[in-house]
């Protein structure tokens, strides 16, 4: 009878042993699922800043960058005539639209860069803009930019 009681509490205690192994793995895989989950998303709108503040300081000489209703106007000039880069969301994407300055702008012809909600630019004050942006679900994050050239176009 003894040795039935004591194979039966190894047993237990084995099973004991196993299920907590078993929850540990799956209460470890669900803090991980979140924790990729969220970096992805946070991901989508820190690029999304990262990629307007560059293409602003890269072009960011005299009056040619403005914002205004949601969209970032870049406009450069050489001597084949005079281009505007417009940033915008449009349909749950950030895109980008370069054309010639001369013709009208066309929400739908921009070409989609990333995913985000709520993609917003405005100038707080002369020289500084605020950018925002947020990937899914996520709440949105902003940039200051101050403008080295002191001024913009709008």
């Amino acid at each position: 009878m003894r040795l039935k009681t004591d194979f039966l509490f190894t047993l237990l205690l084995f099973c004991v042993f196993a299920i907590s192994a078993f929850s540990l793995v799956i209460i470890g895989a669900g803090v991980y699922e979140n924790s990729v989950s969220s970096m992805e998303r946070n991901f989508e709108g820190r690029t999304a800043l990262a990629y307007v503040a560059e293409k602003v300081r890269q072009n960011d000489a005299g009056a040619n960058v403005s914002a205004g209703d949601g969209i970032l106007e870049i406009t450069t000039g050489d001597a084949d005539g005079s281009y505007t880069l417009y940033i915008y969301e449009h349909e749950g994407y950030l895109r980008e639209l370069f054309t010639r300055a001369e013709l009208p702008f066309d929400a739908e012809a921009g070409q989609k860069l990333l995913e985000v909600e709520g993609f917003s630019v405005s100038e707080k004050e002369a020289g500084l803009l605020e950018i925002s942006a947020a990937g899914e679900g996520e709440e949105p994050i902003s940039l200051l930019l101050h403008l080295r050239s002191g001024e913009s176009g709008s």
